[in-house]
C-alpha cells in the first residue's frame, strides 16, 4: 500500500511539473497514462490541494516548536523567580490557541436599549413617505384642471 501511495504521489508531482512548464492536459495524460484529460486535471488539482494542506500543517508544526522553545525558556525564568516573564507565557498560550483554533469563536450580539431589538425610525420615516406619495397621487387622480390652468400650461 505504501509503494503505490509513494507512486500515486509521484506520479502527481510529475504531472504538476509538466503543467507548471505548460503542457496541456491532454498532454499530461498522454505523457503520464491517465486516461483523458480529466484524469490529469484530476491528478493535478489533487497534487496541489495536498501540497497545501501538508505544508499548512507543517509550518503549524513548526510554529509549534519555536512556542515550545520560547514557553520552556520562560517556564525556567519564571521559576528562578521573575514574575515579569507571566505576561510572556500568557501571549505565548495565547499564540498557540490562535495557531490550533482551541478558543471557541466569539460571537457579538447587537441589541438595542435593556437587550431588546435594535429600534430605528427607518420603518416610520418610509410610512410616511409612502402615504404623503399616495396624498400627492389622489390629489393627481381627482385634478381637473381648469380653463385658466390649461391655459397656463400652454403657455410654460
Amino acid at each position: 500500500m505504501l509503494k503505490l501511495d509513494a507512486q500515486l504521489q509521484q506520479k502527481r508531482e510529475r504531472a504538476i511539473r509538466l503543467r507548471t512548464m505548460g503542457a496541456t492536459y491532454d498532454q499530461i495524460a498522454k505523457e503520464l497514462g491517465y486516461a483523458n484529460k480529466g484524469g490529469a486535471y484530476k491528478a493535478v488539482k489533487a497534487g496541489l490541494h495536498e501540497a497545501i494542506v501538508e505544508s499548512a500543517m507543517e509550518m503549524r508544526v513548526v510554529q509549534n516548536d519555536k512556542l515550545d522553545l520560547l514557553l520552556s525558556r520562560c517556564l525556567t525564568a519564571f521559576m528562578s523567580g521573575d514574575l515579569d516573564q507571566v505576561k510572556n507565557i500568557l501571549a505565548i498560550e495565547k499564540r498557540r490557541a490562535d495557531l490550533w483554533g482551541l478558543d471557541a469563536s466569539k460571537q457579538v450580539a447587537v441589541t438595542g436599549a435593556d437587550g431588546g431589538p435594535v429600534q430605528t425610525d427607518v420603518g416610520q420615516v418610509l410610512l410616511e413617505r409612502l402615504r404623503q406619495l399616495g396624498e400627492v397621487c389622489l390629489t393627481l387622480l381627482t385634478f381637473r384642471p381648469t380653463k385658466f390652468c390649461l391655459m397656463r400650461l400652454t403657455i410654460l
